[in-house]
């Protein structure tokens, strides 16, 4: 399938979003014209004036519920490229809060892309590693994109209220419920692009009131620097990591990239524990804490990068850089611990 190079109109859902609001910006400043969803007015104004001198080219319409039966309609007419970062990412141990929505609403972005297959192209999905690795488990591996996770699946049918193990089910649930559309409803105008993303950090792209803004893989990342305390399990073991910059970049290539059309991709600048976030951190500021608790030292979940690499030609960010940026975002945002 083609790819969708600029200039050309792209839609991003989620915009106010932490990876949607980069994905605007990036968007933009690659050629774009980018139209948002967001769910209110006042965030879609704090993106728009957010964007500065850019704001002419972005535009938002407001979507509500995205459960509701041609919630995208409006949202995807006229686009060329479609980017859905929009899905559940609180932690919950009630799989019914999480799984149906996730499923929903990436369906719903899907049917209405294709009810304007007349001029949408692509289709790029924000995944999550969670959909590859198998949680939880006790051996280290090195995953790549031909495994799917099906032990979160089984371990919810078996009654597991584990937050990590119902947003891992509800993430993978949706990405074959995607990919099952497509095949059923034999769709040849656009195609799809997955991208498993890992744990995002680095700094918003607009000023935070308070740390109740943060989403979750910032508020993980800011109690284990701060307080050397871990607050999601998936960290405990080890994972992947990305600059939220480097992920939106990836979205923008994954539009761009003839062969791309049609993937898995995996996103990722390389495996750490959670001990590699204490020292990074702890070496620039001596204030932060040292270590964390109750944590291992060997990573369990290594992913394979070459896809991204070779398809993509994405080039990440190093941790040190990563880990300077967001620790400056933090002294801007007030009540964050971390002294400016």
């Amino acid at each position: 399938m083609p790819s969708v190079p600029s200039p050309a109109k792209a839609l991003v859902t989620g915009a106010n979003g932490y990876l949607g609001a980069w994905l605007v910006r990036t968007l933009i400043e690659h050629g774009y014209y980018v139209r948002g969803t967001v769910r209110t007015l006042a965030k879609g104004e704090t993106i728009r004036e957010g964007l500065g001198d850019l704001r002419e080219k972005f535009e938002y319409v407001i979507v509500e519920d995205v459960l509701k039966e041609g919630a995208f309609d409006d949202a995807v007419r006229g686009m060329d490229l479609v980017m859905h970062t929009l899905s559940p990412l609180f932690l919950s141990n009630k799989p019914d809060d999480i799984i149906p929505p996730a499923v929903a609403g990436t369906l719903n972005l899907l049917q209405s892309a294709q009810k304007h297959r007349d001029t949408v192209r692509r289709v790029v999905i924000t995944g999550s590693i969670c959909t590859i690795l198998a949680w939880p488990t006790d051996e280290p591996r090195v995953y790549d994109e031909t495994l799917v996770n099906e032990t979160s699946i089984q371990a919810i049918e078996e009654g597991s209220v584990d937050p990590v193990t119902i947003y891992s089910a509800a993430k993978t649930q949706a990405e074959k419920r995607a990919w099952v559309f497509m095949r059923q409803q034999d769709v040849t105008e656009f195609d799809l692009v997955y991208l498993h993303g890992s744990y995002f950090f680095g700094p918003y792209s607009h000023p935070l009131s308070s740390t109740a803004d943060f989403g979750e893989s910032i508020r993980s990342l800011h109690s284990i620097v701060t307080q050397g305390r871990l607050i999601n399990g998936l960290l405990k073991t080890g994972t992947g990591w990305i600059d939220v910059r480097d992920i939106a970049l990836a979205h923008v290539l994954a539009g761009q990239k003839d062969e791309a059309g049609g993937q898995r991709i995996i996103i990722s600048a390389g495996d750490c524990v959670v001990g590699d976030l204490n020292r990074v951190a702890h070496a620039m500021d001596s204030s932060l804490a040292e270590s964390t608790e109750d944590v291992l030292l060997e990573n369990r979940y290594m992913f394979d990068t070459s896809k991204m690499r070779r398809v993509l030609g994405l080039k990440p960010r190093s941790l040190k850089e990563t880990i300077r940026d967001t620790l400056g975002f933090f002294k801007t945002v007030p009540g964050s611990s971390v002294a400016s």
